[in-house]
């Protein structure tokens, strides 16, 4: 064996190569090498057995790991680990203490309940160096073995409390031991930082980190290290969740899933005095508007929240929005908020809405600038996004007051990627909109808005702005074209263009005078009232608006290329010149060809240009949460 394996680092570093393969995903073979591995030498087996238990998905293996004893065909802890200095409990602890990170899913890994006993009988710390636990609990038997996980090592602690513990494994006195289980991670882990419930079931019990009666002190550890909770609750839970992350000093994120159960009463909640929630910087809510807004109404007057994720249900008007934004606007500070993110959630009741047989004037959910009018408070905003999955049609006006007002803004999204429209009602502002944004955004990268690019007029107006603006505004900060902004993404992709080359290669030099650095550009997808674009017919029209960057329309635009579609669109120009309606199917790389109005193929081409939309838009803002 050369002597550079005798350093440990060096070797660490080569074994962790050989534990993981290529693309990190599959460990299995990994576990076996590092198996092996620790059977070579003396030197060998600790870095070894350190990759190959540093990481559990099962707490099945360390349990294997115990001396046990056969009674009556049930497996006993053998009576020697009452001593905390026998062999045997040494040699557990020694395995068990390169455990990090622990999965444990109770309904899929039954324990006996005597083990359990025995564990709790010998006080017996199953992970005394354990960093990350998620544990999913559905039995009395998985609350009293919690314990037996929970260390002053642990950072992040993830518990899910099983629809089978509240039915049919429920023990008569189940509140008393949840709430054991609060008080002692509260108690034994001062050192956790992540924390995260999801029980979708009953209402959390009462739990105060405040001394009790009588106390000089308080005996709780108070979770002074946690900076990130996480909460999938009922209403019920709610006012009792809110007064415990109130008392914590060092709170930076805070995220509450709320799921109202049918002719659940919304509960009161009491005002927070302007003391608390002081170092709360980031707030992810998700709920029905009514929820959400009386979240933010119990909040302090000015808090300093920095970022404010929104996730609805539903379809929604004008005034249901503008109420969530104004709820908003009384509760964070103007000076603070640099995030606002609004997505909805529609569900196949909702879009049945919007069947042209439904009898429902759809009209009244095509939202204007009356919905996102509070936000506009925000000035200092680097990031706006609100997908809604409807349209929010707003004029040219409308969009020089919004690129004027958040001139520091880097990400703003007020599209989705797929429009659900009414054919009768066109957005009424043009892609000379565009304009505003290239003039005032100067730190915009990507862009995202609903606008009417499928007649000649309105590239002519865009065109005849970016004239006037040339010649009227010479100033440099509100000069053209635009180096900053590096995607455009807009709809509704509307098919009345008939896929005129002219029209493309207008639209082509359009982008092109705006945009000096763009490196995608994308049209969304339609669905109009009751009639579904088909997947192709989709493909189709977003390609179009990305074809014109990789032919001579697009040859004067400054932006890395992606490799694979580099050949995918050289290969189409060269066998198809510039007729569009006979671009053909075929995944990047791939020189099978296929007809167009194959569906199948089709839809695997549109999940393509979407993962690749999502992952450039992913590294052009570096905010995952908008997609």
């Amino acid at each position: 064996m050369h002597r550079a394996l005798a350093i440990t680092e060096l070797l660490t570093h080569i074994l962790r190569d050989v534990y993981n393969d290529d693309e990190g995903l599959n460990l299995r073979p990994g576990i076996k090498d590092m198996a092996r591995i620790s059977q070579v030498c003396k030197t060998f087996r600790d870095p070894a057995l350190d990759l190959l238990w540093r990481n559990l998905d099962s707490l099945l293996p360390l349990l294997r790991v115990l001396p046990l004893e056969e009674h009556s065909d049930k497996a006993r802890l053998s009576k020697v680990l009452a001593d905390l200095k026998s062999t045997e409990r040494q040699c557990y602890i020694s395995i068990s203490n390169r455990v990090r990170t622990l999965s444990f899913s109770e309904p899929h890994e039954p324990i006996p309940r005597n083990l359990i006993n025995d564990i709790i009988e010998y006080n017996l710390l199953l992970t005394p160096r354990i960093d990350v636990l998620h544990f999913r609990i559905s039995s009395e038997a998985g609350l009293r073995l919690l314990p037996a996980l929970i260390t002053p090592e642990l950072t992040d602690i993830s518990l899910s409390f099983d629809e089978n513990l509240y039915i049919f494994n429920r023990p008569l006195d189940l509140g008393d031991l949840i709430k054991s289980v609060y008080t002692t991670i509260f108690r034994c882990a001062p050192k956790l930082v992540h924390f995260s419930v999801v029980d979708l079931y009953e209402a959390l019990p009462l739990l105060s980190l405040t001394k009790a009666p009588g106390q000089d002190h308080m005996d709780i550890a108070c979770l002074q290290s946690l900076t990130h909770a996480v909460f999938y609750i009922t209403a019920a839970s709610l006012p009792q969740v809110l007064e415990l992350m109130s008392q914590l000093r060092k709170l930076e994120d805070l995220t509450i899933q709320v799921c109202e159960k049918p002719f659940e009463e919304i509960p009161h909640l009491s005002s927070f005095a302007s003391e608390t929630f002081g170092s709360l910087k980031n707030v992810a809510f998700d709920g029905s508007l009514d929820i959400i807004s009386r979240i933010f109404s119990a909040f302090p007057i000015n808090s300093f929240i920095q970022s404010v994720i929104l996730r609805m249900h539903g379809l929604y008007t004008n005034a249901d929005i503008a109420l969530v934004l104004s709820a908003v606007v009384a509760a964070v500070s103007k000076e603070s908020l640099r995030k606002i993110i609004i997505t909805s959630v529609l569900s196949t009741s909702d879009l049945a809405r919007w069947d042209a047989d439904s009898g429902i004037d759809t009209r009244q959910f095509i939202l204007d600038i009356h919905a996102i009018e509070p936000a506009l408070q925000f000035r200092n905003l680097e990031i706006f996004s609100a997908c809604l999955g409807v349209p929010l049609y707003l004029t040219d006006k409308d969009h020089l007051r919004i690129a004027q007002t958040w001139r520091s803004v880097q990400l703003l999204y007020m599209s989705s990627i797929v429009q659900r429209v009414v054919l009768a009602h066109k957005p009424p502002a043009s892609i000379a909109s565009l304009v505003h944004y290239a003039r005032y955004c100067r730190r915009l990268k990507a862009l995202g808005l609903c606008l009417d690019a499928s007649t000649k007029a309105s590239v002519d107006a865009c065109m005849q702005a970016v004239d006037t603006c040339e010649e009227y505004v010479p100033e440099e900060n509100h000069s053209l074209p635009s180096s900053s902004i590096q995607m455009v993404e807009f709809g509704p992709s509307w098919l009345e263009c008939n896929f005129d080359p002219g029209h493309i290669n207008s639209l082509a030099m359009a982008f092109t005078r705006l945009f000096s650095n763009l490196a995608a550009c994308r049209a969304c997808r339609t669905e109009e009232l009751g009639v579904p674009q088909a997947a192709w017919t989709w493909m189709k029209v977003q390609t179009l608006y990305e074809y014109i960057l990789f032919t001579d329309q697009g040859c004067n635009v400054n932006t890395p290329r992606s490799a694979w579609k580099l050949r995918l669109f050289s290969k189409w120009t060269s066998d198809y010149g510039k007729d569009y309606e006979k671009v053909a199917l075929a995944a990047p790389g791939s020189s099978v060809e296929v007809d167009f109005d194959d569906d199948q193929n089709a839809e695997a081409f549109n999940q393509i240009m979407y993962k690749t939309a999502r992952d450039e838009l992913a590294k052009i803002s570096k905010e995952h949460e908008v997609m």
